[in-house]
């Protein structure tokens, strides 16, 4: 084994270590698990370093040992991913008797078998979660980390099997051709499967802050920029075809004002709820602030988005005041337009529905009203919007 690999493995690992357990404060899961894996390994390569310097026979088993729990680590934070604690009494089953046969092969002075019990044990400890993630592997960043631990366990499978023909009848580890390959492939597939493990959790850390960005978080529903994102995804060119409902529900400061924020919030709930069971698929819907909610329904005519409108309207004024314990009756007003070739944006329509919310509410609330074209105020006194329900 070289001098170089001897100072620069554990520096790497351990470096790696130092790095996921940085990532740790962004509250990503894995990253302990990665973190603590890494170090494991990188103390098991730095046993040569304390052999050398304080000889005794203790230090290989010290060594496997370590190898061993840095493979149950690494199994462990693959699974965090793909599934997390499958199979763990068979993982903790093998890491025991890996390290249990490693360690008399080593009182028995049988460096062969030693060698063989803790390659062939990292190989099933890091193969279960390749099993457990073929159905998992739905981007490059999951791909590209399984095909790292793949080479990992092949490295450590094909390792184990070359024991009869890469160590010397002298049984001389540190000169051997099985020393120099377990570090210099170590160190490639090591690093490989290091970074790509690091890109899986960045991009995690990533989509989390832009689901953040995008998702409000009281009502799960996106917020204003999610929706607007939501949109321009779901058109190929120009504005996509269909109905838009706005809803408010009804005298909601009175109901703040009179049972605290903490129901008010409960009550906005409720309505977000019932948008995410009644909307169709593929229909978008989002809380723009305080009490106020859009939904797009896409390639939807305003007849079936009315009937929509009102099975929200009657499912929130029968379930959410009973749901919620509460004796006052909780209700919501819907505005409602479609989509008009001369809109410019979503916002347009959005306009006019808003327009048509408003005249519901005037009207008494706890209804749906349409307006299919934007209004002046004179035009608005003298062309009311269509009431679809009360």
């Amino acid at each position: 084994m070289g001098e170089n690999f001897a100072f620069f493995l554990p520096v790497m690992m351990a470096s790696f270590g130092i790095a996921f357990l940085i990532i740790c404060n962004w509250h990503v899961r894995a990253a302990a698990w990665w973190s603590a894996a890494f170090f494991s390994v990188a103390a098991g390569f730095s046993v040569p370093v304390g052999a050398a310097a304080m000889p005794g026979p203790w230090w290989s088993i010290l060594a496997d040992f370590l190898f061993a729990t840095g493979f149950l680590l690494f199994s462990q934070a693959l699974l965090e991913r793909w599934r997390p604690s499958w199979m763990l009494p068979l993982r903790l089953a093998i890491w025991g008797g890996s390290i249990s046969l490693s360690a008399l092969a080593s009182v028995r002075g049988d460096l062969p078998l030693e060698l063989v019990a803790s390659d062939f044990g990292c190989f099933l400890l890091i193969s279960i979660p390749l099993v457990a993630a073929r159905s998992h592997l739905h981007n490059p960043a999951d791909r590209t980390l399984f095909a790292a631990a793949a080479l990992v366990a092949l490295d450590n499978f094909v390792r184990g099997y070359s024991v009869p023909f890469t160590l010397p009848n002298n049984g001389d580890f540190l000169t051997s051709e099985y020393a120099f390959l377990m570090q210099a492939l170590a160190c490639i597939f090591g690093m490989f499967l290091a970074l790509s493990a690091l890109a899986t959790q960045v991009m995690d850390i990533l989509a989390r802050y832009q689901r953040e960005a995008m998702v409000d978080p009281l009502s799960g529903l996106f917020n204003r920029r999610g929706f607007d994102s939501a949109i321009a995804g779901s058109r190929a060119d120009g504005l996509p075809e269909g109905s838009l409902l706005v809803c408010d529900i009804d005298h909601f400061k009175a109901v703040n004002d009179e049972y605290g924020h903490a129901l008010g919030d409960q009550v906005i709930k409720a309505l977000a709820n019932l948008l995410t069971q009644i909307a169709p698929p593929g229909a978008i819907a989002a809380r723009f602030g305080g009490e106020e909610f859009v939904l797009f329904l896409p390639e939807t005519n305003a007849a079936r988005a009315a009937e929509i409108a009102n099975m929200l309207r009657e499912a929130f004024a029968q379930s959410a005041a009973q749901q919620l314990g509460q004796d006052r009756q909780l209700t919501a007003s819907f505005g409602l337009s479609t989509m008009q070739s001369g809109d410019r944006s979503i916002h347009d329509t959005i306009a006019r529905a808003d327009e048509a919310l408003y005249e519901a509410k005037a009207r008494g609330r706890n209804r749906v009203c349409v307006r299919r074209a934007l209004s002046s105020p004179q035009q608005q006194r003298m062309s009311m919007p269509r009431v679809v329900s009360a």
